[in-house]
Formats: structure tokens, C-alpha cells, sequence
């Protein structure tokens, strides 16, 4: 067929490994600090192995599979390319749980596998092209799932947690479960706030919580209206950790770019977007800053003004104090991170070389340019596209994030 320049069916398989597990993770570490006391002295120095090693460390493998098509029509005005890929990991490298007996709480070891599949088209067109005028399209989308195939020791889950602060620190916010993704958010689910209809009064006029009404984690007594509440999963009136459930989505269902170019003689337009959907992200700042996690001495975020109090009890937003147990990641802060982003718009103008023959250069062409112009998103934190704390198993985790730069630029490019 004329119309048609290329028509290409690819296959191809490839083994990959990856070492990146830091420089001394495979050996033993010795520790010196004061530990022991004698004849009930004062405690003494001592050296003792605050970590286990493993000297049978080896690289992770990835085997992938990728099958694609290529496709070329109209004099390459048309440009199509189709993959869909399988990546299986095995021997990762991961910190393990051990049993307390040995003395240690985790080690380094070649631990379970997982799969990544995914599909990644993209198109690009010569929409328009004259003498004087050129449109150029080209656009990009991405999926992909991955799958946790198994963990170590026939484990069935993996909790992970992380650095934000001290209420928090032994907090687990991420699980990896056998036949889930790699990563998702997990904890409670948020419910609102007690409401006075959740009580009674005692005969000194005291609010006492109902008992058919489950807690929040915090003792029966404690608890006022105002307080944040969460859901009883297991309806045994109690909230503990038996009630955490997943409560956000790490990965993105897709991503992409999508790009034009623009050319008038020397005149010359790019646009460029890019965008992510599905995936949610933690804003902890929220933590801080709209519920007083760290008590009454700091700047709050202006959505603190809308909080419970008896003049306000529409509102969703717990009262002054009534955070609960702190400590308990929920679903309150857990926010849709999807965003669709102008991240480049750049014009420039190249100059007609009878204006500059006399100059004896080439090329003159002057540029000015704008990115991360623009966000369209949800998310009430500065940037959706944040991650933290990141790994594999803790993506979008945002934290006292610096924002991307609105960054405007201007130049000139000279060719002799």
C-alpha cells in the first residue's frame, strides 16, 4: 500500500539487574553506646551488632518482555507506535522482618518478586503543512499496574512506614499485599465528627459517648463532641489496628504529555502538557497544619477557621483537641492527586537572513519561555506531583514540599 511507509511488528526479551542497595548493607554493623550496668552502677559503654548483615546478598533480575508495533502513513505525516510490556522482578532487595528472638527487627535479604505490566502508546502528527505554515501534534499516553507476586517467608503483606515526625514515626502508612500493587495507602477511614446525638448526659451534665457508638481509638471517657471519628470495620465498637483498611491508590491509572508546535515563516510556538490520573497523595501537611497535631503554638492553615465548636456543628473538621489518638493516618488527608499541567510554552522568532547577512552570522533567532505556567488539579497542597518520602513501596507523600518554580526565561541563540 503507497499510503503506507512503514508497517514494523517488534519483539524483544532482555534480563537487567540492579545492585542499589547501599555499600554496606551485606555486613554486619557494630555500635558502641552506653548499655550495661554492673553491680547496679552506673550504665557502662558497650559494643554490641545493631545489624545482622547478610553476606548472601544478590543483584535483583528483571526479565522483560515487550511486544510493540510501529506504523508510518502518508509520507511519515502520520506516526503511530504501540508497546506493551511485562517486567518480572525477583530477589528484591528489601528490608525483612525477623522474628525478635534473633535480636534484630529486620535485614537486608533477596526477598519475593513482583510484576509490572504495561501499555505506552503514542501518536504523532503533521496536521497542517504549507509553504509558510506548519502544525505539529504529538501526544503520549502510559499504564501501568504492578503486582506483588511474593513477599518473604510465604508473608502475605508488607507494612511500611516513615520519617515525618515523632507522633508518626512507628505509624504504618503503606501496605504491599501478595496480589496487590507494590505500594497503597493504608489506615483508617475517616468519618467526620461525634455529634452531640452520639452522647448522653450523665447526672453532672457530662457527655458520655453511647455504647452502641465505637470510639476512635481514644478511651470511652475521653471522647467529647467535636472529637474525629473514624469507621468500626469489624463492628466490635472499638478502633484499633484491626479496623485499617487501604485507604488510597499509589499509582496512577495513566499518564501522559501532549505537545504542539506551531511555525509561521520564522515564527515559531511550542505547547507542551502533561498531566496524571487516578494516583492520590497524603498531604500531611494537613496533619500540622489544620488540626493542631503539635499543639497550640504554631500557624494553622486558613480551612482550620471551619472547625467544629458548638456554634459550628456542620462542620466536618474536628474540634480544637479533638484529634484523638495522634499517631493514626486516615483517609481525611488522603487527596486526589490527578493534575493536568501546562509545563512548557515557548516562543520564538528566527530572524530572515537578509536582516542579518551584514552580520556575518548564520542564524539569529530570540526566545522567550515559560514552564510549570500553569496547574489544573484538585489537590489542595502547592504540587501534586510530590513525593517525599519516596521509594518504591512509599510513593506520594507530601511534606513541607517546595513547590515547582513558575520559571520564565528569555535568549538569544547565535549560529556563525
Amino acid at each position: 500500500f503507497k499510503w503506507i511507509d512503514e508497517s514494523k511488528l517488534r519483539f524483544s526479551v532482555g534480563v537487567t539487574g540492579n545492585n542499589r542497595v547501599g555499600d554496606f548493607s551485606a555486613y554486619p554493623v557494630i555500635s558502641m553506646d552506653d548499655y550495661y550496668a554492673f553491680d547496679n552502677g552506673e550504665l557502662g559503654e558497650a559494643y554490641i551488632m545493631t545489624n545482622m548483615g547478610n553476606s548472601d546478598l544478590t543483584w535483583e533480575t528483571t526479565v522483560q518482555y515487550d511486544l510493540g508495533y510501529d506504523l508510518s502513513l502518508f509520507n511519515e505525516r502520520v506516526n503511530f507506535t504501540f508497546d506493551i510490556y511485562r517486567k518480572n522482578t525477583s530477589n528484591l532487595l528489601l528490608n525483612s522482618n525477623l522474628p525478635y528472638s534473633s535480636g534484630f527487627t529486620k535485614v537486608y535479604k533477596n526477598i519475593g518478586s513482583v510484576r509490572n505490566d504495561g501499555l505506552e502508546l503514542s501518536l504523532s502528527t503533521v496536521n497542517i503543512r504549507t509553504k509558510d505554515f506548519e502544525w505539529t501534534t504529538d501526544f503520549n499516553i502510559s499504564f501501568n499496574r504492578s503486582k506483588v507476586l511474593s513477599l518473604a517467608e510465604n508473608e502475605e503483606f508488607l507494612l511500611s512506614k516513615i520519617s515525618f515526625t515523632a507522633d508518626y514515626n512507628s505509624t504504618y502508612l503503606y501496605i504491599a499485599r501478595v496480589g496487590g500493587p507494590i505500594a497503597a495507602f493504608y489506615g483508617y477511614e475517616w468519618d467526620g465528627v461525634y455529634g452531640y446525638d452520639d452522647f448522653d448526659r450523665d447526672s453532672a451534665g457530662n457527655y458520655v459517648l453511647k455504647k452502641g457508638v465505637p470510639t476512635n481509638g481514644d478511651e470511652r471517657g475521653n471522647i467529647q463532641p467535636g472529637d474525629i471519628k473514624y469507621v468500626d470495620q469489624n463492628g466490635d465498637g472499638i478502633v484499633n489496628d484491626k479496623d485499617q483498611v487501604i485507604i488510597g491508590r499509589c499509582e496512577p491509572i495513566h499518564t501522559g504529555g501532549f505537545n504542539n508546535n506551531f511555525t509561521y515563516k520564522g515564527l515559531s510556538l511550542n505547547i507542551f502538557f502533561q498531566w496524571s490520573y487516578g494516583n492520590d497523595v497524603m498531604n500531611a501537611n494537613r496533619i500540622i497544619f489544620e488540626g493542631n497535631a503539635m499543639g497550640r503554638n504554631i500557624n494553622q492553615f486558613r480551612s482550620y477557621t471551619d472547625r467544629w465548636s458548638p456554634e459550628n456543628q456542620d462542620s466536618r473538621n474536628f474540634r480544637t483537641g479533638g484529634q484523638g489518638p495522634t499517631g493514626y493516618y486516615s483517609s481525611r488527608t488522603i487527596e486526589d492527586g490527578s493534575y493536568l499541567r501546562l509545563k512548557t510554552l515557548q516562543l520564538s522568532y528566527k530572524l530572515p537572513q537578509r536582516w542579518i547577512r551584514h552580520l556575518r552570522i548564520s542564524s539569529l533567532e530570540v526566545f522567550v519561555s515559560g514552564q510549570n505556567l500553569w496547574t489544573w488539579t484538585k489537590y489542595s497542597g502547592l504540587d501534586p506531583e510530590v513525593s517525599t518520602r519516596h521509594s518504591a513501596l512509599t510513593p506520594g507523600f507530601d511534606y513541607s514540599a517546595y513547590a515547582r518554580n513558575r520559571i520564565y526565561t528569555g535568549g538569544v541563540k547565535l549560529t556563525f
